[in-house]
């Protein structure tokens, strides 16, 4: 798992998180062997064909999943909420550390091989 923190000003902090979130579900899907270049917009349909799923669930959490050969799925990558942190940083300005929560299989072999 990697534990990345990210800062963020009060009140951008949800952009934030949303722009992290989607960055590292077009890094899972490139590292699963998906074209960059086809994951810009709407990406479903050029990632059921290579038989993966990805669920944004309700509470903020993403799960991403891929088929095997006999229709099983098997969970490759999993994004957590994130916990935050209020830090002030003066008197009047504040700013929130981001703890970012995921792992994908494909990342967790990459640091085995080094």
């Amino acid at each position: 798992m990697a534990h990345t923190i990210v800062l963020a000003d009060r009140g951008d902090e949800n952009k934030v998180i949303e722009e992290e979130k989607e960055e590292w579900i077009i890094n899972v899907l490139e590292a699963l062997g998906i074209n960059r270049e086809l994951l810009s917009g709407n990406y479903i349909n050029q990632i059921s064909s290579h038989g993966i799923e990805v669920w944004n669930n309700y509470d903020g959490s993403v799960d991403i999943f891929r088929f095997d050969g006999q229709d099983n799925k098997k969970i490759v990558g999993q994004w957590r909420v994130p916990t935050m942190v209020l830090k002030k940083e003066t008197l009047s300005k504040w700013y929130y550390e981001i703890h970012l929560n995921e792992w994908a299989t494909p990342f967790l072999m990459e640091k085995r091989r080094k």
